[in-house]
Parts: structure tokens; C-alpha cells; sequence
């Protein structure tokens, strides 16, 4: 049942990608903690590279032009370090920083260099050692330093209810949603899914999460600039909010909210994603994975033992009743209609 679903949700992106006519799409993968989502993104990725490296082809006549990234975030304000920042306020307008004699941008939220964002120009052939087809993008990068919420005013429910919207550097989020939404709508010239030309797409590289440091780590996660297919996973990309929920309408302006039946999830035995219908113009899709409770509260609690946030399951499991499991319920009472729904897959490596 698993590998079929991978395989199946493979597919589906490769059909999405030949009918959206364009070089590039993305898919926001979303779902409460423990169902699953860096498991399926990377399955799916990892599917896809394969097929591409066994049957993409690269056409080195052929050169895509991905527009001027390094300017199109040009609206922000300027980088002055000596300016105060609320470290609170969700919706904080990031700055913008450009250095210009090493074409390179670098966009600063909440975080300030932990979290910052950096745009780079590059041109490469997706057949080089850098080049990747298909790729995942993590959301935990983004999360909040811890040297920032000790400042919170109430720091200790900060650190407590870590991995909260709240805890996050949301406004760079919905920004680097915003600036990826510029590379979907480059045409691929006729390129057949699975292959590859040369691109000047700048490669973009955001933070990624240190699991054993307990922090992101700065540009730890390049995303890049020959990349076809990019797999965004996280919690609260859907999150109907005033801040969060800029990003789903980034891509669908008129996308409406829709609260998932989990009364329902536990009575589905498997998925059928081959048979949902795959939409045509669109370069993106919205994918949510569907955990019941009992489930969350299991596989979270493990996680937070072997993670080392508790010495016991007991205690990994109160954790969870305070703060995964409301930000779970949450995720799926307040989020964005998906545009296929997955029934979270039992496989000991999902930790996400």
C-alpha cells in the first residue's frame, strides 16, 4: 500500500507538471505533526529522481530564462542593522539586503541571519553534480531561534509551545513562498516532464532545522535553481491566518477554507490518489496527509523521547496533549481546502 501511494502521487506530479506548460510547479504538502510529510515528500522526490536520471533527458540547446529574482523582492524595506525589531509581531515585514558585486540577495525576518534567506544567481546544466530535478523544502528551518523566544515577553510559554504558528518566522515563510511563485510561471518550451535544460533560476537557500542543536541552521537547505518539481512540507503552509494564510492565496488567491471530517480518517482503509482527476493550466498543488489522534499522539511521543526533549513516553505524551496535538487539530480545523486528501501511511521512518 505504501509504495503505491508513493508511485501514485509520483505520477500525479508528473501529470501536473505536463499540463501546467510551465518549467516549474510546487506542492505544498501539509499535515498535523507525526503524519508523515518529510516520509511521503521524499519518497515521492526520490521516485522522481530516479525516473529522471534513468529517462529525463537534458537538451543542451535549450536555455530557460527564470527573470530577475534578485530584484523582485525590491518592495522591502532595507537591511539597516541598527533597527529595532519586534520580535513578536507575526506580521513583521522582513528587509532586504543586496550585495550586488556577488550577485546575491539576502532576505532577514524575525530570526535575522539563523533564518535569513539568500537569493544567488547561478546557470546550470540540471545534468551537473549540483543539478536536481525534484526536491523537498522543509518548513522547520523557519522555526524560531531559541535565543529569540528567551525575549518573548511570556518566554517560557514560547519555548513551551515551540513548533506553535506563533514560534515561527511566518512573515519569511509566506516570502519565500512569494518569491518561489515567480520561477512557476517560466514556460518549459516544450520540454517533456522529465527533462532538463539550462536555467538561470537563481538558487535560493534557506535554513534548515539541527535537530541535535535544537535550532536552524543558516542556509542549510539550497534550493535549486534547475529544480522542476519542489515538495514544501510543513505544518501550517494551508493555515487560514492572517499571516500564514498569505501563502496558500499566493498561489490560489481564490482558495477557500475547508475543515477536514476526522471522524472519517480512521474508516479509511487506503488511498486512491490515482483516481482523482489532475487539473489542467495549474502549477501547483495542495496536498494534505490526515492523522487521527490516537496515532499522533503515539508516534509524537516517541519522537520527542528519542529526540531527547524527554526521558520517558509518558512525559513525551503530555507534551504532545499540550502542544502537538492542539496544533494538529488546528492544521485541520482552520486550513485551506486540499486539493487531494492522503490517509496518513503507518511506516516506522515518518516522523514529521
Amino acid at each position: 500500500m505504501m509504495d503505491s501511494t508513493y508511485r501514485d502521487l509520483a505520477t500525479r506530479t508528473l501529470s501536473l507538471l505536463k499540463q501546467s506548460g510551465e518549467y516549474r510547479i510546487i506542492i505544498l504538502l501539509v499535515g498535523a505533526p507525526g503524519s508523515g510529510k518529510s516520509t511521503i515528500a521524499q519518497r515521492v522526490v526520490d521516485i522522481l529522481n530516479e525516473q529522471h536520471s534513468t529517462l529525463g533527458k537534458h537538451h543542451s540547446e535549450k536555455h530557460i530564462t527564470g527573470g530577475d529574482l534578485l530584484h523582485s523582492n525590491d518592495d522591502l524595506p532595507k537591511y539597516d542593522p541598527s533597527t529595532p525589531i519586534d520580535i513578536e509581531d507575526d506580521n513583521y515585514t522582513p528587509t532586504i539586503d543586496h550585495d550586488t558585486s556577488s550577485s546575491r540577495t539576502i532576505i532577514r525576518g524575525r530570526g535575522g541571519d539563523d533564518t535569513a534567506i539568500k537569493i544567488e544567481s547561478s546557470c546550470i546544466s540540471s545534468h551537473n553534480k549540483d543539478s536536481t530535478f525534484a526536491q523537498v523544502i522543509p518548513m522547520d528551518g523557519f522555526h524560531l531561534p531559541r535565543s529569540i523566544l528567551t525575549q518573548f515577553k511570556d518566554s517560557t510559554t514560547a519555548i513551551l509551545r515551540r513548533g506553535s504558528p506563533f514560534t515561527f518566522d511566518s512573515s519569511l515563510v509566506v516570502r519565500l513562498v512569494s518569491t518561489l511563485n515567480d520561477t512557476l510561471h517560466v514556460n518549459a518550451q516544450g520540454l517533456e516532464p522529465l527533462d532538463t535544460c539550462t536555467t538561470d533560476i537563481p538558487d535560493i537557500y534557506i535554513p534548515s532545522f539541527d535537530h541535535a542543536e535544537h535550532d536552524p541552521k543558516q542556509y542549510g537547505t539550497k534550493i535549486h535553481g534547475s529544480a522542476r518539481v519542489l515538495i514544501m512540507e510543513g505544518l501550517y503552509l494551508l493555515l487560514d491566518d492572517p499571516v500564514w494564510g498569505k501563502i496558500a492565496r499566493c498561489l490560489e488567491p481564490s482558495v477557500e477554507r475547508e475543515e477536514v471530517d476526522m471522524a472519517q480518517v480512521s474508516r479509511i482503509k487506503e488511498n486512491n490518489v490515482g483516481e482523482i482527476p489532475v487539473p489542467n493550466g495549474k502549477n501547483h498543488e495542495f496536498w494534505k496527509i490526515l492523522i487521527d489522534d490516537s496515532k499522533m499522539l503515539q508516534r509524537v511521543g516517541k519522537r520527542h523521547v528519542k529526540a531527547g526533549i524527554v526521558k520517558t513516553l509518558e512525559e513525551g505524551e503530555e507534551r504532545v496533549k499540550v502542544n502537538d496535538l492542539p496544533n494538529g487539530k488546528r492544521v485541520y480545523r482552520e486550513s485551506f481546502r486540499g486539493d487531494i486528501d492522503i490517509v496518513s501511511i503507518d511506516d516506522q521512518k515518518e516522523t514529521n
